[in-house]
């Protein structure tokens, strides 16, 4: 893990009716930064998982008869609140399988446990739970660069994630300047529609239409004259398309966070990087399937809509209409906080009602030095310049080229990770309205380990305890030497807030409590702190 701290690395805000993506100003397609130290491949279990629910135990006895073992079933039921125990089947080691009347999770489950280890004639009492496989992807660049998506204090867990969703039935919207051909997409590209209302801002000789190819946003001298952009495009509709949902275990590039989910190509941002804001209204509109004079009807609404784009100022109101309208329609908002380095009020559509506004965090997990932070929803991670954010891509100096994959940061990064995350949500738990999916991501979100002070909202998303908590389990439970000493000492550390996460190679590995952390490593075990030390990878690992 790099311990470089990123420079700010933030676009040149738009002319005043006009939205830009938020993405850095320049894609690294080559060596033009230093990137993360790529550590080796991620574990594919975590000792910190919460254990979800079972009604099913093993009991195992010490030589006790039948009707032993019904009186201790009965004792320990009422001692643990009158859940009824009957047994099942035999293990093949002699312990029994018992069948509770009701699903046991968290206290409960450890209430029935531990009443029925107290009788002496119980060796021990545990869960029947379901083993699952973590899923990590054959997609080559998984493993090598998308730190943003390991389980690892930076990023946000998704083997985990993963095997309880993957986005299946879900459509993400993405409305920016379009979308390109890609191996990586194509399989996922729902038909879409260009709201690039002026033939010279769309260069593709027309307005409206329903093809959203992107047609290349580099810079022009008349209609953005001393432009900051660099003079190549940006293809950056096909980056953040990659991010939520690049196709997944196809042996080529990378995954997006909902790989299994649709992708909704709405363009709304042309030459320049610039769009209108009726431009980008229309386009929000349409993609939440309500109906735009002049437009064709959309025939796959979305079931999430991405905006990583901005503009100063406060959030205009044909812009909050539209917003308004997704939002009615049962729709989620997922919009980037902006790149400015300063209070996300000051930028819509982070500051438009109803929004879930994003942050970018970097590969130390602290707030990354470009991103408006304060107003804003909760963070993902979004890079810097050392340790970008790889996605699909284009070769296209101007226009279309040959599909390629490339490295950006900026808040545009970390929207399209928990538009990706919100798709994971809807297909676990559908019956999930917009404020129960949004308050799933900001009650597990998890502190920044590498601070942010100014505010990351709720903290960093963490789409495994998301799932879990909007299935009705309990995404905080505690194991292994962490949990050993949590249960020593539960009086001082409160209760746990996030789930145990380890750095990469097993340690240390870190839990935040109500009060403080608990940090364990090999070398050291278990030990209580008051404070996580900002460079968390750095914490002593012998005495």
């Amino acid at each position: 893990m790099t311990t470089t701290r990123s420079t700010t690395a933030s676009l040149a805000l738009s002319a005043a009716l006009a939205l830009v993506p938020l993405g850095s100003a320049a894609a690294a397609t080559g060596a033009a930064a230093p990137a993360a130290e790529p550590g080796p491949a991620v574990a594919a279990t975590d000792p910190g998982a919460a254990a979800p629910a079972t009604d099913r135990l093993v009991v195992q006895f010490r030589d006790a008869a039948e009707d032993t073992r019904d009186v201790v079933y009965a004792q320990a039921a009422d001692r643990a609140g009158g859940t009824a125990l009957v047994e099942t089947a035999a293990t093949a080691d002699g312990a029994q399988v018992v069948r509770t009347d009701a699903m046991l999770t968290g206290t409960e489950l450890e209430a029935l446990t531990t009443a029925l280890e107290q009788d002496p004639a119980v060796e021990y009492a545990e869960p029947d739970l379901l083993a699952t496989t973590a899923a990590v992807p054959n997609d080559p660049s998984f493993a090598a660069m998308q730190w943003s998506l390991w389980d690892d204090p930076a990023g946000v867990g998704m083997p985990l994630a993963w095997d309880r969703a993957t986005g299946a039935g879900q459509t993400i919207a993405v409305v920016d300047t379009g979308i390109t051909a890609h191996p990586d997409l194509d399989a996922n590209v729902l038909p879409g529609y260009d709201f690039v209302s002026t033939a010279e801002n769309g260069r593709d000789g027309d307005g409206w239409d329903p093809d959203p190819t992107d047609m290349g946003d580099h810079p022009d001298a008349v209609l953005c004259p001393n432009s900051p952009m660099t003079p190549s495009s940006t293809w950056h509709g096909t980056h953040t398309a990659g991010i939520a949902a690049a196709d997944a275990n196809n042996g080529q590039g990378i995954s997006g966070v909902a790989p299994d989910a649709k992708i909704l190509p709405v363009r709304a941002v042309g030459a320049c990087s610039q769009g209108y804001i009726t431009d980008v209204a229309a386009g929000v509109r349409w993609a939440a399937g309500a109906p735009v004079a002049g437009a064709a009807a959309n025939p796959n609404p979305a079931t999430v809509i991405n905006l990583s784009l901005g503009v100063p100022g406060e959030c205009p109101a044909v812009l909050r209409s539209a917003i308004g309208e997704a939002l009615n329609r049962g729709i989620p908002v997922v919009v980037a906080a902006g790149n400015q380095g300063v209070d996300a009020a000051q930028s819509a559509p982070a500051n438009c009602p109803g929004v879930i506004a994003v942050a970018a965090t970097d590969v130390s997990g602290a707030l990354a030095p470009y991103s408006n932070f304060g107003s804003v929803t909760l963070a993902a991670p979004g890079g810097d310049p050392y340790a970008q954010i790889l996605s699909t891509g284009n070769t296209g100096t101007q226009g279309p080229g040959a599909p390629a994959y490339t490295e950006r940061n900026g808040t545009s990064m970390a929207a399209p990770a928990v538009s990706g995350a919100v798709a994971l949500l809807r297909e676990a738990a559908p019956g999930l309205g917009v404020a129960g999916l949004q308050d799933a991501l900001t009650s597990t979100a998890r502190q920044a380990p590498g601070g942010c002070a100014p505010g990351c909202g709720a903290g960093i998303v963490d789409p495994v305890s998301a799932l879990i908590a909007a299935q009705g389990g309990a995404p905080f439970g505690t194991a292994g030497g962490i949990g050993a000493l949590h249960r020593k000492i539960s009086a001082t550390t409160g209760e746990p807030r996030s789930r145990e996460l380890c750095a990469l190679g097993g340690t240390p590995c870190f839990q935040e409590f109500s009060n403080g952390w608990i940090i364990w490593n090999a070398g050291l075990g278990a030990r209580w702190e008051l404070f996580l030390p900002t460079q968390w990878w750095t914490v002593p690992t012998a005495r």
